[in-house]
């Protein structure tokens, strides 16, 4: 089952922050955890959860998706549990002040049948090349193999979308097509270093029958949660459907 807790917060110094706080979210987020969990998830290549900040109206929020019931059980809950009030962010002398937390159950909608989807890439964006380097304009490719990949891990009833992972992302990119973009290259920061992305939004358009859309349509839902492309546990790839 997945479950998105919504933490807002606000600032107690005048200050400016953005997504590239996500890398000290995470930070924060594993002081939470037992230190047994917290190891056994550092050797783990993908990871059941997401997690991202974003404002909206002057108000900010800490988006922590998780992808399994054991996520949930030992991250959100730990959290709640806690009962904190204040975050600290020991680098910038100051605190999040927590507001209000919101539980939320996720939901992948079935036959939802829509040809054309808008995509909304939130925070910076950005996958590996096999050559080396990131690869940071989008892809049908790209975006949906990671989907495929982050689905087959965690997401329920993976054998009901295909039996064979390369085939399917084959047929997506023969029958989904990008009709229009409006992005920008965007930079991460991650402990003083930047990972070069993109952020905006990207128009898809489905070919094919009410099956294979549901199946498109599915995958994008769950990437809602877990996030697309590198570092989602950090605050990359966060993604909406519009």
């Amino acid at each position: 089952m997945i479950y998105k807790l919504i933490i807002e917060f606000t600032l107690d110094k005048k200050q400016k922050i953005d997504y590239n706080i996500g890398s000290v979210l995470q930070g924060i987020m594993m002081t939470f955890l037992d230190r047994d969990y917290g190891d056994e998830l550092h050797k783990q290549s993908l990871r059941p959860y997401s997690q991202y900040f974003e404002s909206e109206s002057g108000k900010y929020y800490w988006i922590i998706n998780t992808l399994t019931e054991e996520a949930k059980e030992k991250i959100i809950d730990k959290i709640l549990i806690s009962n904190r009030r204040s975050l600290d962010l020991i680098y910038r002398k100051s605190k999040l002040n927590i507001e209000k937390f919101d539980l939320i159950k996720g939901i992948i909608t079935k036959d939802y049948e829509r040809k054309d989807v808008i995509v909304n890439f939130k925070t910076p964006t950005s996958f590996k090349k096999t050559s080396g380097g990131y690869e940071i304009f989008p892809s049908v490719k790209h975006i949906f193999n990671s989907l495929i990949n982050k689905y087959e891990q965690f997401g329920d009833g993976f054998n009901e979308i295909t039996n064979n992972k390369n085939s399917l992302l084959e047929n997506i990119i023969k029958n989904v097509e990008i009709t229009g973009y409006e992005l920008k290259t965007e930079k991460f920061g991650v402990k003083g270093s930047y990972i070069p992305g993109f952020i905006g939004k990207i128009n898809f358009k489905i070919k094919g029958n009410k099956e294979f859309t549901n199946t498109i349509l599915k995958l994008l839902q769950f990437g809602e949660y877990s996030g697309v492309g590198l570092k989602s546990t950090m605050g990359m790839g966060a993604i909406s459907i519009l």
